[in-house]
């Protein structure tokens, strides 16, 4: 029996990180960015478009030309990262759950019998965020070694463990306060719907990547249309702070699609429309001519000064708010296990509980640092901290650099 329930584990333990790298190799192999998507000649003969156009249109026309290369595979980048993410955050969504589900007449057992509810979450959370965290860490060097990217390792290496962070996290919360037998429908729409929606759809960098421009009227044209038919793009986010907020809360794809875009662009060359030197200090003055306002959709606007400076060490920005999130949606599903099925768990109902707890504090019999009135203010003060600081390090900028080179963009 020893030996069943050891091959038992085994199996167990072995079935989902295959699933996952076998996801990965087959997304990467057929949907990875390959040397081709940054191949496209503009053309030897462009001087017609001066006898047709003005110098401001001329540049309209030829910067989607010129830099075809660089906004084609930035383009097949991007969109490499939100199906391999979305892959992920649904499978470790989901296979973060058990914990939960799984194992809940126990929790109800031992909540019964007194034990420690918080230490129970706590044990729960660091168990599936070790265990998710390693299948993440395998994937991020199987993408990274059938890629061979520019951008270094540690940029997927961060990537996808932040990712199963916050899917983790959400994967928890929802696995407390959903139903068992909805917990895998709600799960699944949940990292689908907003992990695509809301993280920063770059439909418009992916559209002039396919399409030849040939006047003004047409360039605009896209980039209108393609705007504004996106609710949760990056211009929407980074120009509505409530969006920003709640697309940096609710998406798992958010900092993912955005972490891995723009350390590949950063790996750029100079001149490649999208990244320029230290020492560029004529740069603002031909800001709207370089593609990057428009191509790149507005990624990175509160720390643009740092993305478009060339580099391969990547672009870690989102890392302290994606941390953070992750710790609020951790306290919040802390909160949820001590007030879900408290029949079940062979406690009073909240009402029932706050009246005998005042009760007992107004006579003498509890004191007030024991009472349930001070734990949940407490604990609801500590989720208000980490809530704002979320809200903070999503919203933050780099005021010097923002000023410098972007605030022209963003107009």
């Amino acid at each position: 029996m020893p030996v069943l329930y050891s091959l038992q584990f085994m199996m167990k333990m072995t079935i989902f990180p295959s699933v996952l790298m076998i996801a990965i190799f087959l997304m990467t192999l057929l949907g990875g960015n390959q040397p081709k998507n940054w191949v496209g000649n503009p053309g030897s003969d462009l001087l017609w478009i001066k006898f047709i156009a003005g110098p401001g249109d001329a540049s309209a026309m030829l910067n989607p030309l010129v830099f075809r290369y660089a906004i084609g595979g930035l383009g097949s980048v991007i969109t490499y990262s939100m199906m391999v993410g979305l892959v992920l955050c649904v499978l470790i969504g989901l296979n973060a759950t058990k914990i939960i589900t799984e194992k809940r007449l126990e929790f109800y057992r031992e909540a019964q019998s007194n034990a420690n509810t918080t230490a129970y979450y706590v044990a729960a959370t660091v168990t599936t965020t070790i265990e998710q965290g390693f299948s993440a860490f395998v994937g991020s060097v199987l993408a990274y070694l059938i890629l061979n990217p520019s951008a270094s390792f540690v940029v997927y290496l961060w990537n996808f463990f932040m990712l199963s962070w916050l899917s983790v996290s959400w994967a928890l919360l929802l696995s407390i306060i959903v139903p068992p037998k909805s917990v895998s429908t709600v799960v699944s729409f949940f990292m689908a719907f907003f992990g695509l929606l809301f993280c920063g759809q770059v439909r418009l960098l992916i559209k002039l990547a396919g399409c030849d421009v040939q006047t003004k009227e047409t360039y605009l044209l896209y980039y209108h249309f393609h705007f504004q038919t996106q609710p949760g793009h990056f211009k929407a986010l980074y120009s509505n702070p409530t969006l920003a907020v709640f697309a940096g809360i609710v998406s798992p794809l958010r900092f993912f699609v955005e972490g891995i875009g723009v350390s590949e662009a950063r790996c750029l060359p100079q001149q490649s429309g999208y990244t320029v030197a230290d020492e560029a200090f004529n740069y603002p003055e031909y800001e709207q001519s370089y593609p990057y306002a428009f191509d790149r959709t507005f990624m990175a606007r509160t720390d643009a000064g740092t993305a478009i400076v060339q580099s391969c060490s990547g672009w870690f920005w989102w890392v302290p708010a994606s941390l953070v999130v992750g710790i609020t949606i951790r306290i919040a599903g802390a909160v949820a296990i001590h007030l879900s099925d408290r029949p079940k768990q062979g406690k009073k109902t909240i009402r029932t509980e706050i009246v005998d707890d005042f009760n007992k504090c107004r006579s003498g019999e509890k004191s007030i640092f024991q009472s349930f009135i001070l734990i949940g203010i407490l604990g609801f003060l500590v989720f208000s901290g980490f809530f704002a600081l979320s809200c903070w390090l999503i919203l933050r900028e780099n005021p010097e650099e923002f000023s410098r080179f972007v605030m022209a963009a963003t107009e």
